[in-house]
């Protein structure tokens, strides 16, 4: 019952995270392009997106070029010339933070409706879901 409550919830959490995400950058980016330029800020690198996306390595990297298109994204050539280092330019960085910025006051505006006691548990309740999901993760 509780795993399936949890199967039911989250999904839906992301997906409303996912929307504000895009609203931040309406008309700008796709969700799939606020998706990539978040990995390449975590130090993912073209196949590693491509994986944790579940698509082509052909469309991330036709992502990866209209991100560049709008100067959010720069690639250096490593040691080997065939990969390509990812980082996110002063814009693209400006950007991801706008983004965070926006989806976090979004959030503390219904955080802000929230009781005490309802914070507390809520705070509660993630922290025992990170451990959670940690141990799901080892098995």
């Amino acid at each position: 019952m509780l795993s399936k409550k949890l199967l039911d919830s989250i999904p839906q959490s992301i997906r409303i995270i996912r929307k504000l995400a895009t609203e931040s950058v309406v008309g700008t980016l796709t969700l799939n392009q606020v998706r990539v330029l978040n990995l390449i800020s975590l130090g993912q690198g073209q196949s590693q997106i491509a994986e944790t996306l579940d698509v082509s390595v052909a469309a991330v990297s036709k992502m990866i070029t209209c991100l560049k298109k709008h100067k959010i994204v720069q690639s250096k050539a490593g040691e080997d010339r065939r990969i390509h280092m990812l980082s996110l330019t002063a814009k693209g960085k400006q950007t991801r933070d706008k983004i965070s910025e926006y989806v976090c006051h979004k959030l503390d505006i219904g955080i802000a409706e929230l009781t005490k006691e309802e914070k507390d548990q809520l705070m509660k309740g993630l922290v025992v879901l990170d451990l959670l999901m940690q141990k799901v993760k080892e098995v």
